[in-house]
């Protein structure tokens, strides 16, 4: 017997657009201009079916009609489909994309954060569309290179999450003279600094983690100086003795915090 809670969660799960093999069978044989009218229709599984279908068949000409089904689209696993969609799509859907940074939903951040991320793994852009260009990867990474510094700040701050995140998970260097320039022309944008301090775990050299130091050494911040502490526990590089007993005795309680998880081995090194 199925429990009204069960039954609640079922219709839950169908507004919210998921579906079953079978559902989506129901649409593959629809064309693909059909499937792109289909995605602004009525019902929140037709539009995932449609999504899921037009991502499969990497249909080129339907990534504006799911750039736009994007922006406006509330049903959880209808948006889901639609990214991932996307994702497979790849390349051509990169100019889109970078159009929406910072653009759907209000989930990005506007300040610095109260307390750090801390996690071992890069943080997951909480903006859709650098999202999104996360799932197509370095070919995303090669756009953003090359428009980045002409992009205006909302857009910016969220391509910053988009190269770090690739970066980091593909070991693709090749972003950091470009997030290196935009450390010296927005020194006093305290977000998009944290933005950069946050990207740079993923970049290994010596500048990247001169600049790291000088940040738990010299800023007021602490919001800057934690992310700093994070960085460098990230890279595993070899820390001076100065900024790891300046982040052990940091006046601020998160970033003592981050630096006894992320500069562990660091520390017992000196206490020993």
């Amino acid at each position: 017997m199925i429990k009204g809670n069960e039954i609640d969660k079922t219709a839950s799960r169908i507004k919210r657009g998921e579906i079953s093999d079978d559902f989506e069978s129901r649409f593959s044989a629809r064309t693909d201009q059909d499937l792109i009218l289909q995605l602004a229709g009525h019902k929140a599984q037709e539009r995932t079916a449609a999504a899921v279908i037009l991502g499969q068949r990497r249909c080129l000409q339907a990534v504006a009609s799911l750039c736009e089904q994007m922006v406006k689209e509330k049903a959880l696993y209808t948006r889901i489909a639609i990214t991932e969609a996307l994702g497979l799509i790849g390349p051509p859907a990169i100019p889109h994309l970078i159009e929406l940074l910072g653009k759907i939903g209000a989930n990005q951040h506007q300040e610095l954060p109260q307390q750090g991320f801390y996690k071992k793994n890069y943080p997951l852009p909480r903006d859709l569309a650098a999202r999104t260009l996360t799932k197509i990867g370095v070919s995303a990474l090669k756009k953003l290179r090359k428009v980045s510094l002409q992009l205006e700040r909302e857009r910016l701050i969220e391509a910053i999450d988009a190269m770090g995140y690739i970066s980091f998970y593909n070991k693709d260097t090749s972003a950091e003279p470009v997030l290196l320039k935009m450390y010296r022309r927005h020194g006093t944008d305290s977000l998009i600094v944290w933005k950069l301090l946050r990207a740079f775990q993923a970049f290994p050299s010596k500048k990247v983690r001169e600049i790291l130091e000088a940040v738990v050494l010299e800023n007021s911040d602490p919001a800057l100086r934690w992310e700093a502490v994070r960085s460098l526990g990230q890279l595993g590089h070899k820390i001076s003795i100065a900024v790891i007993e300046k982040a052990k005795q940091d006046p601020h309680v998160e970033v003592r915090k981050m630096a006894r998880l992320f500069l562990r081995s660091f520390l017992l090194d000196i206490e020993r």
